[in-house]
């Protein structure tokens, strides 16, 4: 009786130890992403979005310069309130460019994250087929700084590509 309780308790404990060791493979999202083809399509909208913007910011700081010389050469001529107000005008319009500046920053983030989520979401759900496919229980992001410190298991960044068409 004892015996055969040993031996259920062996059996048990080897059938635990077997279900319990998970397979485990790793990816770098990071290089994924950033060698997909679709990424040279976001990098021009976000670049020519980009360039637009500075344009209209060196317009109207040019626009600033311009009053600004024109106010100084007729600064002699004009009365210290006309030249106070003057001034506070062209400090007003760097203000106003400043906060356009800070605008267009927060416009060109949310722009990206509108173009790259459609990449994520998809890259994301290819990683997570092909690691059920290949049996997996785990699938880790080996990019550097995601706190994984050894990724010397499986890679599965050849089969996502292939499976992502490139």
């Amino acid at each position: 009786m004892f015996r055969k309780a040993v031996i259920s308790l062996i059996f048990i404990f080897f059938t635990f130890s077997l279900a319990s060791q998970s397979k485990i493979a790793h990816i770098d999202t990071y290089e994924l992403i950033s060698n997909m083809p679709e990424m040279l399509e976001v990098q021009k909208q976000l670049e020519q979005y980009s360039n637009e913007r500075m344009n209209e910011i060196r317009e109207m700081r040019s626009a600033v310069r311009t009053k600004l010389e024109l106010y100084k050469s007729e600064a002699d001529e004009k009365k210290p309130e006309e030249n106070k107000e003057r001034l506070q005008e062209i400090e007003g319009m760097e203000e106003n460019i400043d906060l356009y500046y800070n605008q267009i920053i927060q416009e060109m983030q949310k722009k990206q994250e509108e173009l790259m989520k459609p990449i994520y979401d998809n890259v994301f759900k290819v990683i997570q087929e092909v690691g059920k496919e290949n049996g997996f229980d785990y699938v880790l992001d080996s990019a550097k700084n995601q706190g994984v410190l050894l990724a010397n298991g499986y890679d599965l960044m050849e089969k996502v590509k292939i499976k992502l068409g490139f």
